[in-house]
Order: C-alpha cells, then sequence, then structure tokens
C-alpha cells in the first residue's frame, strides 16, 4: 500500500482572495500616480499648443507688422455701422499653424461671415492645435460659484469645432476698437464690404512698452463653463475682481447663459476669443457679459491649481490661480507703467 501523502495543487480560496486583495491595493496605490502621469503629459502638450500659437502670432506679426484682431467686424455697405457677427483671432493664423487649406477657403469679405454658406462648413472642423487634451471639452463638469452652489457646465455648440485658447483683452472689461483706448493687446479691427481695413488699426509688439516677456498674450479656457449674460451693462470703468464688475443680476434662473470656447472660427461671443485680467486665474466669480463686446472673462483650465499663458515673447509659463490680483491684472497691460515679472 502507498502510504505517500497526495500532492496539493492550486489554490484554496482563502488564498485567492488574499492575493486578489493584494492586487486591488497595488492598482489603487499605482492608479493616482498613472493619472498623474497622464495629466502631466497632457499638460505638456498644451503648454506645446500655447507655444506653438505664440509662434504663430510672431510668425503673423513679421509678415503684416501687427497682431491680429480679435475679431474682424464688416461694415455694411453705405453706412457707418458695423456688424460683430464676423470672424474670431485664431482664423486669421490658420496658415501660421499649417492650416493652410481652410485658410485659403475663408470668405472675408462678406458680411456676416461666420455664418455665410463659405464658411459655415469650414468652421465645423476640429482643429488640435486649438484643444487642450485636458479638457473633455463636452461641458460635462460642476462649478461652484461664490455662494457655494454648484452649476453644471454649459453644452457647447457641438457642430463647431471648439476652442481652448484665447486672447488677452487686458485688465479691462470691454473688447475696445482703438489700441489707444485698450491696455490689453487684444482689439477690434474693422473691414468693409470689399475686405479693406478700416478703423484704428491693431496692435503690434512694438506697443508692449511694457516688455513683451512682462505681458500675457494667450491663455486658456475650459470649453463649455457657463458664461451669464446679464440684463443690464458692464461696469467697466470700475470693474473689480468681485461680483459689482457686472451691474446686473447674476441670476441663472432670470438670465441666459452660453458656453465658453464653442467656436475657433466665430466672432461674436467673448467667450470664445478673449480673457480679462480683472479676474485670476480659475476665479470663483462668475464669467459674464452684457453684450457682444462688453464681457468679464476669467482665464482658466482643468489642470490643479492654475492656467498655462503665452507671453509676448512666445515663452509658455504656469499661473498658479493664487497669484496676486495686482500682478495678474498689470500682466495684462501691454503699457500701463506697470512692469511685473510673471510669479
Amino acid at each position: 500500500m502507498d502510504s505517500r501523502r497526495s500532492v496539493r495543487s492550486g489554490f484554496t480560496l482563502v488564498e485567492l482572495l488574499v492575493v486578489i486583495a493584494i492586487i486591488g491595493i497595488l492598482v489603487g496605490l499605482l492608479l493616482p500616480a498613472v493619472q498623474a502621469a497622464r495629466e502631466a503629459a497632457r499638460r505638456m502638450q498644451c503648454g506645446n499648443n500655447l507655444k506653438q500659437l505664440g509662434l504663430a502670432l510672431h510668425n503673423y506679426h513679421d509678415i503684416y507688422n501687427k497682431l491680429p484682431p480679435a475679431r474682424v467686424r464688416t461694415a455694411n455697405m453705405g453706412v457707418n455701422t458695423w456688424n460683430s457677427n464676423n470672424i474670431n483671432w485664431a482664423a486669421r493664423i490658420l496658415a501660421q499653424i499649417e492650416q493652410n487649406a481652410i485658410y485659403d477657403q475663408i470668405d472675408w469679405a462678406t458680411p456676416d461671415g461666420q455664418s455665410n454658406a463659405t464658411n459655415t462648413p469650414l468652421r465645423r472642423n476640429t482643429l488640435g492645435a486649438f484643444l487642450c487634451p485636458s479638457d473633455p471639452g463636452n461641458g460635462g463638469f460642476q462649478w461652484t460659484d461664490p455662494s457655494g452652489n454648484k452649476v453644471a457646465g454649459a453644452t457647447p455648440v457641438t457642430a463647431d469645432g471648439h476652442i481652448n485658447y484665447v486672447i488677452c483683452v487686458g485688465p479691462d472689461a470691454n473688447l475696445r476698437n482703438s489700441p489707444a483706448s485698450s491696455l490689453g493687446w487684444a482689439v477690434e479691427g474693422y473691414r468693409d464690404w470689399n475686405g479693406n481695413p478700416r478703423g484704428n488699426g491693431i496692435n503690434g509688439l512694438r506697443d508692449f512698452l511694457d516688455g513683451t516677456s512682462n505681458t500675457l498674450l494667450v491663455s486658456e479656457i475650459i470649453v463649455g463653463h457657463p458664461n451669464i449674460r446679464v440684463n443690464s451693462t458692464l461696469n467697466a470703468s470700475t470693474a473689480t475682481q468681485d461680483d459689482n464688475g457686472c451691474t446686473g443680476s447674476l441670476n441663472t434662473a432670470t438670465n441666459s447663459t452660453s458656453a465658453s470656447g464653442s467656436s475657433w472660427f466665430r466672432g461674436y461671443e467673448p467667450n470664445d476669443m478673449v480673457f480679462s485680467t480683472l479676474m485670476t486665474p480659475n476665479s470663483k466669480l462668475w464669467d459674464c457679459g452684457a453684450n457682444s463686446g462688453n464681457a468679464m472673462m476669467a482665464a482658466r483650465s482643468v489642470h490643479p491649481g492654475g492656467v498655462q499663458a503665452t507671453l509676448g515673447d512666445a515663452s509658455v509659463r504656469f499661473v498658479g490661480e493664487t497669484v496676486d490680483w495686482n500682478t495678474w491684472k498689470w500682466l495684462g497691460g501691454t503699457r500701463d507703467g506697470n512692469v511685473v515679472e510673471v510669479p
């Protein structure tokens, strides 16, 4: 009779549970590190996009001896009025970001250029150069207002190509039509129906009297972040980082909202084009606007702790959301005499 003990094969249930528990713990420890590494890569790509936009703006300046307008408005034939439903700054630099195929098809001369038959299919294109990979781009997030209320993101215009990058209107609540009246560099441009420039001109790098390395060019917004359209005007002359900048009610029940970053092409809503340094990055205050040229929009991102920004020398820096308000405000001005460095 064979008295040898039989050799056991396999694992007991307890051993399997222990192994599964250990694997679960390891995954739990590694997952945050993996997510952090992925976000670091996305943030790096986002920063590279901002760098390329800075270089594109410089290349545009080399050709035209001026920076592009925040938007191009078109004069109605024979009268001195302007149609603001026109074309965003980003479309102006398509040739500088290797998108000549789209740029060459744009009809610049026709009034209401953002929605005419030629341009409508062009603005449907999604362009990676205008998108931050950290932002899911669908407005699917919750935002907390200054009173602690949870506010859902607005729904962006899904048919258009979205944009995460906006240019600096400076410490101002107006998108002005004259470089002389604007502290920031982003101003409006004018063209008549024949596409000929009109108006007071556009800023050039020569106007950055505070220094290009001390002046903001481009920063970020979150696609779908809600913008409240107040039922009165913005107090542009006294606007500060508080609720007094918007003199109308900010009650979402009585005011409409629009979504930031809905289109890289359309030049109507300020929250598709510009940011103001009247509010610090990722401000808890509402973005708000009263009309198509009067708004307070903060730079915003989904990166933890702040936003990335391109300076006038095309360098890219990360600016924390706890930055001193005066420092941030002065960084938005091209020639306010307050020369500060990015902290």
